[in-house]
């Protein structure tokens, strides 16, 4: 465990001189920004009442709260988030600590910095130390990305706003109505950094096989190959726990965006084609090609999928057993069987289906 006193083991001040090379835009009018803030603040209440009432979780919680910040804003929040989430990492690197310290924040902050151009909004989590300590994380919209997005849409962008807080908001609710499932995460991300290879042999190794992996990953569209020449089997083992409890988190923040939209959003249709077409510009695919967000982009569409499935057969109560405690969350193979991860939690099926 690190000293206190330790600095961050990820180089703050050039993650966020990194980040400034990527970010580039005009300063948006005070004005508008002020509009923003109210409109956010006014529409908040509605969509925190509506996702509590279609989740069933967090009831007792106090109100949702969102802060509108800049695209530096936000690639701060999360940098702060990380502190602390990289230590198994520490007394491994040794003597080369302050060499990888800059060098992983140039890469997490350039990578950040690309992400800020297209985040709209974010409840950020924060790890490392202050999940055990019971904080709380932050539900942040980025304001220029909302405002650019206004000049792009119209009136759609209210819409597009009000659905993506509305996903955010239930990812608040999943973590603050479940006190474990933050530490949970934390030991999953611990044991994945505990397996990690550091040393030049393994570098080594898996430079050498790269040519011939690459080739397979490009004759079968699939990144698996890559995925195991890279990580250990031990890493190879908390992915796939991870798996599971992502696709629940993200299918479940999608079924909510949703299916609780009634009287928040007038297009919900042209909602989720926008967000398709998101997902297919070249920004998304270059993302997606330097920061692995494929993974995230199909946690979507299969954790959609598992969340449908259990909320058919047994409503949202029987759904929410997966947030009672670590060993009901679904499994990596679980995701594509909602009756077999019913059947393993004691789910039972639903006298009658909710009404949406």
């Amino acid at each position: 465990m690190a000293h206190p006193t330790s600095p961050p083991l990820i180089d703050e001040r050039v993650a966020i001189a990194a980040a400034r090379l990527v970010v580039i835009g005009k300063r948006d009018d005070a004005e508008a920004a002020a509009r923003l803030r109210a409109e956010v603040a006014a529409d908040l209440p509605a969509i925190d009442e509506a996702a509590r009432r279609w989740s069933g979780l967090g009831a007792d919680l106090p109100p949702t709260r969102a802060r509108v910040i800049g695209r530096l804003g936000w690639v701060r929040a999360n940098l702060a988030g990380m502190r602390g989430a990289f230590e198994p990492l520490r007394e491994r690197l040794g003597p080369r600590r302050a060499v990888t310290s800059r060098v992983l924040g140039a890469q997490l902050g350039g990578l950040l910095g690309l992400l800020s151009t297209r985040v709209l909004g974010q409840y950020v989590l924060p790890l490392g130390s202050r999940v055990a300590g019971g904080a709380t994380g932050e539900l942040v919209v980025v304001g220029p990305n909302v405002l650019e997005l206004g000049r792009q849409r119209g009136e759609l962008a209210t819409d597009v706003r009000r659905t993506v807080l509305l996903h955010e908001v239930t990812h608040r609710l999943q973590f603050d109505a479940s006190p474990w499932l933050g530490p949970h995460l934390q030991g999953l991300l611990d044991r994945y950094l505990e397996g990690a290879r550091l040393s030049g042999e393994a570098v080594a190794d898996v430079a050498a096989g790269l040519p011939g992996t690459i080739a397979k990953v490009i004759a079968t569209g699939s990144s698996q190959p890559l995925i195991e020449l890279v990580l250990t089997p031990d890493q190879l083992t908390v992915m796939d726990e991870a798996q599971g409890l992502m696709s629940l988190l993200e299918g479940h923040g999608n079924a909510a965006m949703f299916g609780a939209t009634t009287g928040l959003v007038d297009d919900p249709d042209g909602v989720r084609e926008h967000l398709a077409s998101r997902r297919g510009d070249l920004t998304a695919k270059i993302l997606n090609t330097v920061g692995g967000f494929e993974l995230k982009r199909r946690q979507y569409a299969e954790g959609e999928r598992f969340v449908d499935g259990v909320v058919a057969r047994a409503g949202v109560d029987g759904l929410n057993r997966a947030f009672e405690r670590a060993d009901h969350l679904p499994r990596g193979e679980e995701i594509a069987d909602p009756e077999g991860w019913l059947a393993r939690v004691g789910g039972s099926p639903a006298a009658s289906l909710p009404s949406g």
